[in-house]
């Protein structure tokens, strides 16, 4: 076993006879009781964020006060991450790659990992952060900035196995998302990278070891088709990571998982790019990257797969997101994913075929439109080096990595649509542009740069300013039941519950609750902060809780705030809290 270095904080408390062990069996997990939030999205199978908890309703909601708060201090780049709640226990990641384990009915401090880490590495990393942890079966799953997935036992924190899967040393990359605890023999994770220039993969591991059981790899090593769509062996540095994690569908054996941007983001080949024969960095379609993959269980083998963004020449890879499975009228099980694109995509679950693409933004000029009999993006806009070129939506995407929520109750998914647009000068061939960040060339000794290769200023949509959207919609025909605009966009991930209510938490402190058939407000409380992580309900001895990642610091945030709306944001600090509310 790898050696390590762990912090290892143990309170009192733990020892009482109040401290129980909770169930995270595999059954568990997979069905998991109302009172749980057992997973990144709460579950693993259908990727709802929906809670069935309906103590807290529409009609009490208003008297929602805090329980409790919790602070881990040390706020690098806030606080990204979703809890997760099993029998009452709450587990928490927090930036860079700490986890923690707290009384989920008290706030009390449980444990702490706190892992020591190369520091050369997540210094020099663009992805020096957690967005969630996987559980199951007894152990906590931790992806590291610095390469490691690692186990720790649920009890009481300690390192039940440590493997690293990346070599961060040379590829700089490691892991930010959760993972998706399949069953006792698989848990899937895959690691970040979309912005340097190394090989991206998906791992699928064996929970109880760590040892690799497969590896999918997003490039197209090994794969004939994938391989002709990259020029030369510009494959071998196309970046793809995938970093948030993924929906399982038991029922047809498959994983369903984004795909991060190829490498560079930004290429000079311009209306050629789709030729893999043009004179580019990377030059082709770039499969499979910026895609949703279906992927075997057991072998991690390609079943399907849609680009959402062939070649992609606006950094709209289909990592972040969720992948919401549900049923139509006509009893077809899909699946919908709010892709950066801007655009729903909505699939046959088995097969992949698209169902309905549909704008979720309005400000969006990359494309007219998918042709689905064609099976085509059409008009596709195709910037040129070295000159300015106003692209909507912007880098950040017409949808982040906050996710949305669909709600059994209604029947509709709630997301958030961010309506904002960027001025874009990718650099020729040869340099000559400003670059905003990364390397102006593609450098891979000593260790591998970030390789961006254009220039990128935000800008407000024409004819309006930079806002945000919750949408009410039927997922499959994307009809609007309602939508309600936010001057500063919000940038929380979303929580339905059965009590008819709407969570959202705004980038200016507020955490709301709204009405889920109309969307008037109900409810509001500032938190003192932005929030960029998750809101999540449980239950702990019969009562109904909702607790709230609060903090301001990840690279959406900071755009917000320092740029797209400083005149609104006055000097927001990083942070990091849970707050947790609860009914007096």
């Amino acid at each position: 076993m790898r050696k390590y270095s762990a912090i290892l904080l143990t309170i009192t408390f733990m020892f009482t006879a109040s401290v129980v062990l909770a169930d995270s069996s595999a059954d568990k997990i997979k069905n998991c009781p109302p009172e749980n939030w057992c997973a990144y999205h709460r579950t693993v199978d259908t990727a709802w964020r929906y809670s069935p908890l309906d103590q807290i309703n529409t009609k009490n909601v208003k008297d929602l006060r805090p329980a409790w708060i919790f602070q881990p201090g040390d706020p690098r780049m806030g606080l990204h991450s979703t809890p997760l709640v099993i029998d009452g226990m709450m587990y928490v990641s927090t930036n860079p790659s700490t986890v923690w384990k707290l009384d989920a009915k008290t706030g009390e401090r449980l444990w702490a990992w706190v892992p020591k880490m190369d520091e050369a590495v997540v210094s020099r990393s663009f992805f020096a952060h957690t967005r969630g942890l996987a559980i199951g079966d007894g152990r906590v799953y931790m992806g590291t900035a610095d390469g490691r997935v690692v186990a720790l036992d649920e009890k009481d924190g300690k390192v039940i196995w440590d493997k690293q899967l990346v070599n961060s040393k040379k590829d700089t990359v490691g892991f930010s998302g959760a993972g998706t605890f399949v069953s006792s023999d698989l848990l899937v994770i895959g690691q970040n990278g979309g912005e340097y220039p190394i090989e991206g993969k998906i791992f699928g591991l064996n929970p109880k070891t760590g040892d690799i059981k497969w590896i999918f790899y997003t490039t197209g090593r090994d794969d004939p088709k994938a391989l002709a769509t990259w020029g030369g062996d510009s494959w071998k540095y196309g970046g793809g990571g995938s970093w948030q994690p993924g929906t399982v569908d038991y029922e047809n054996n498959q994983i369903l998982i984004g795909t991060g941007n190829p490498n560079p983001d930004y290429d000079y080949c311009g209306d050629k790019c789709r030729d893999p024969k043009a004179d580019g960095w990377r030059p082709g379609d770039n499969l499979y990257t910026s895609s949703t993959v279906a992927l075997d269980l057991n072998t991690g083998k390609l079943k399907w797969y849609f680009q959402e963004a062939p070649s992609d020449p606006y950094d709209y890879d289909a990592a972040p997101g969720e992948y919401v499975i549900f049923q139509d009228d006509k009893g077809r099980r899909l699946v919908l994913h709010p892709g950066k694109n801007g655009f729903n995509h909505v699939h046959d679950l088995k097969t992949g075929k698209p169902i309905n693409v549909y704008p979720d933004m309005k400000n969006f000029n990359w494309t007219s439109g998918f042709n689905l009999e064609k099976g085509e993006w059409e008009n596709m806009l195709w910037p040129k080096p070295g000159e300015k070129t106003l692209v909507c939506p912007a880098i950040d995407g017409g949808h982040s990595w906050n996710a949305g929520t669909y709600s059994p109750q209604t029947k509709l998914f709630y997301r958030i649509a961010n309506e904002w647009c960027m001025y874009l000068t990718i650099a020729p061939k040869g340099g000559g542009t400003t670059i905003t960040a990364g390397a102006e060339t593609r450098i891979l000794e000593p260790f591998v740069q970030a390789f961006m290769n254009a220039e990128w200023i935000g800008t407000t949509p024409p004819n309006d300013k930079t806002h945000g959207r919750l949408t009410a919609r039927d997922p499959l025909t994307g009809k609007i039941a309602w939508e309600k605009r936010y001057d500063i966009i919000p940038h929380s991930a979303l929580l339905s519950t059965a009590g008819g209510l709407v969570f959202v938490g705004t980038t200016d402190g507020w955490v709301e609750a709204l009405d889920a058939k109309t969307g008037d407000r109900l409810w509001r409380f500032n938190n003192g902060s932005g929030h960029n992580g998750g809101i999540i309900s449980y239950a702990v001895d019969g009562k109904q809780y909702i607790a709230v990642a609060s903090g301001h610091g990840s690279y959406v945030g900071r755009a917000l705030a320092d740029h797209y709306h400083k005149d609104q944001i006055i000097n927001m600090k990083e942070s990091a809290a849970i707050v947790v509310f609860s009914l007096p």
